[in-house]
């Protein structure tokens, strides 16, 4: 396990990675939406960057990123589609919580912000209606701004944010 802030590698997902990389989002599910193995897939397919990071032979944090232009189902991806016409957008990044505050999740937020370079700006959404202060707090501080709201289908509100990059 870690305990103190360092240097990870994200590298690219691998179908080997299916298992781990589910298990760490079906536990993140006050974050981040539920999915199986087929839209794993399907998603890693979209992806421009499906990341992971790992320590030892344990997942420590994975993230998927995807750009305009693709066949994406999400309703927060469509909001930002209808007012974009290049982006990243950040579908979802989870990081096991005994990883938290070390530095995976940094590392894989400057991955996707480096492949969403080529787009010009990154794109995700947090909750804000309940609020998730530490997550607002932390896009704030990497340089996101909010540029919308968009109530979702569990009743809670996002907070649209966009990066120039």
């Amino acid at each position: 396990m870690a305990d103190t802030l360092r240097t990870w590698s994200p590298r690219p997902y691998e179908p080997s990675d299916a298992d781990a990389v589910l298990a760490l989002n079906q536990g993140a599910l006050d974050a981040v939406s539920s999915i199986d193995l087929d839209r794993l897939g399907w998603l890693a397919d979209l992806a421009d960057a499906c990341l992971v990071v790992n320590d030892a032979d344990r997942l420590a944090g994975f993230s998927i990123m995807i750009g305009a232009g693709t066949a994406y189902d999400s309703i927060n991806y469509a909001w930002f589609t209808d007012r974009y016409d290049d982006f990243g957008y950040l579908d979802r990044i989870v990081v096991d919580p005994a990883y938290r505050r070390t530095g995976v999740g940094s590392s894989l937020y400057d991955a996707a912000e480096g492949a969403s370079s080529r787009h010009g700006r990154m794109t995700l959404e947090v909750y804000a209606e309940p609020p998730n202060p530490a997550s607002l707090a932390f896009h704030r501080s990497r340089g996101y701004t909010e540029v919308g709201r968009l109530g979702q289908a569990n009743g809670k509100t996002c907070a649209m944010f966009v990066k120039e990059l």
